[in-house]
């Protein structure tokens, strides 16, 4: 597990947000390579740990098989990884071509919160891809390598990992004092024909 050391100062005054002091946020971008980052806060630091959860079932065809396989490691591994005192802050997924993927990275994100809940953690958030990184000021629709290299960027990091990178950004939604913009579409009226 890899750890970054940032100041608390310095983080306010690149995104302009307060930060939190005295919390842990453990940041989930559930996938079937799950990212995660553990924030934690003093009065003066952010201290963050980083890993992945990856399980190797290239040599299984059975789908049905791989999958319970996958959501067992993810269970086990998030089992012991979530705690009570944590901010738990989950990517929501959305649909993309596969309905296939959704369906499996829906049940990936429902264990993590489900397993966050039963640990009773005071709050547990969703949040987009987009929403986490307008908090950040990355626009949204940004393609995965080029978050890695604004990320790295911001922090002075060299992570090469982007499921560890989007869980960073989860991460740091948790211990931001502000909460991201969500819009909602408006349908328009159609006109009565008379």
């Amino acid at each position: 597990m890899n750890k970054i050391i940032l100041n608390i100062k310095e983080l306010e005054k690149i995104f302009g947000y307060k930060i939190l002091k005295n919390v842990i946020s453990l940041g989930l971008d559930t996938a079937t390579k799950t990212g995660y980052a553990i924030a934690i806060t003093n009065d003066k630091e952010v201290n963050i740990s980083i890993g992945f959860i990856n399980i190797d079932v290239s040599g299984i065809e059975d789908k049905y098989e791989r999958n319970k396989i996958r959501y067992e490691a993810v269970f086990n591994n998030l089992k012991g990884l979530i705690k009570s005192e944590y901010i738990v802050i989950i990517e929501n997924v959305y649909f993309g071509r596969n309905p296939n993927t959704l369906i499996v990275l829906s049940r990936i994100g429902a264990i993590a919160w489900t397993l966050a809940k039963l640990k009773e953690c005071k709050v547990i958030k969703w949040r987009t891809a987009n929403q986490a990184r307008s908090l950040l000021g990355i626009k949204g629709n940004v393609k995965k390598p080029i978050v890695m290299e604004m990320i790295n960027n911001i922090l002075g990091t060299e992570i090469k990992n982007d499921d560890e990178v989007d869980a960073i950004v989860l991460a740091l939604n948790g211990i931001m004092l502000k909460e991201p913009k969500i819009t909602i579409k408006k349908k328009k009226k159609r006109k009565r024909r008379k």
